[in-house]
């Protein structure tokens, strides 16, 4: 079962699976006041009105047992995977969970994590008490249930957040938008699919980053290629919608820019217009920005500090 090590995983792991790597947390408001008794009594009054609601976690696993103990995660998978859409983690993988015993083999049970609640009903009533290999009727027969860890989902949901790195959930925003779009597959309706499952955007989601928009020689041969490429990157720019700032990345080898949009869908229009289109020669790469841009730049073309720090406050308004 070597080869299938990367299928079994650790019970944190199982938690991962149900919860997507998000918790609800309770909040309740601070009341300032002077006397500390009145602060606590008043705490009290008001938390049962202003506390936020736990946000209902959908179960969408499945635990299945009396598998063929020779069988693996890609024939779990190709199984299963005729019923829903089988969820995916940060790292890309399928969340299947094979379970071991004593000795490290597979002891027939798994679990699996389907992207939609709506699949479980599916697998359940076509493959419970069904054969996994109808040429080996012999070996009995599967049993599928909904799986059922609420209990220790919620207990440790704060702490796997905790655990999550940032990498790991733009990872995860990514696969699911990807499945999102396999799921439009499976739906009659791929507009509302789309609107429901699509992975939720940070403010760094407004900002296009432009590739191949110059070359650092030309910025050094032509003293007006500078204030020439922001200028047509400000046009293109105003077709799109409203933006706050060009900036062009001077000591980038492969000349970088940004573009800071007003609204998200600026920023993705400028990318489906602009993206491989010729510029100078040159074709441009525009993709939008995960996390907030780091990129070299000399003091050339730059503002008054005071501009920079006002248009950075509107942004991020």
């Amino acid at each position: 079962m070597s080869a299938h090590a990367n299928a079994y995983m650790t019970d944190d792991e199982v938690i991962d699976h149900l919860t997507d790597g998000h918790g609800a947390a309770d909040a309740s408001p601070v009341v300032q006041v002077a006397d500390q008794a009145s602060k606590k009594r008043k705490k009290a009054e008001e938390e049962p009105a202003g506390k936020k609601a736990a946000k209902v976690q959908e179960n969408r696993a499945i635990y299945v047992t009396n598998l063929p103990r020779d069988t693996n995660e890609v024939e779990i998978n190709e199984v299963f995977s005729r019923y829903g859409i089988i969820d995916q983690g940060a790292d890309g993988n399928k969340r299947i969970k094979m379970y071991t015993d004593d000795e490290g083999e597979f002891n027939g049970e798994a679990l699996i994590v389907y992207f939609k609640k709506d699949s479980i009903k599916l697998a359940i009533e076509l493959l419970d008490d069904y054969y996994f290999r109808i040429e080996e009727q012999d070996k009995g027969t599967i049993r599928v249930k909904e799986a059922d860890f609420s209990y220790k989902r919620n207990k440790d949901s704060e702490q796997i957040v905790s655990k999550m790195t940032r990498k790991d959930k733009k990872a995860s925003e990514r696969n699911r938008a990807d499945l999102n779009r396999k799921l439009a597959e499976w739906s009659d309706n791929e507009e509302e699919v789309a609107e429901v499952y699509a992975p939720k955007k940070n403010k760094w989601a407004k900002v296009c980053i432009v590739k191949k928009a110059f070359t650092p020689e030309e910025l050094d041969e032509e003293l007006e290629a500078y204030g020439d490429i922001k200028e047509d990157l400000e046009d293109g720019a105003k077709e799109c919608g409203e933006f706050t700032k060009v900036t062009l990345f001077d000591k980038e080898p492969e000349g970088v820019a940004t573009i800071r949009f007003r609204e998200f869908e600026s920023a993705e229009m400028f990318r489906e217009k602009n993206n491989g289109r010729f510029y100078a020669g040159r074709r441009l790469e525009v993709t939008i920005a995960e996390d907030k841009p780091k990129f070299r730049k000399s003091k050339r073309g730059e503002m008054d500090s005071s501009d920079e720090e006002r248009l950075e406050k509107v942004a991020n308004a």
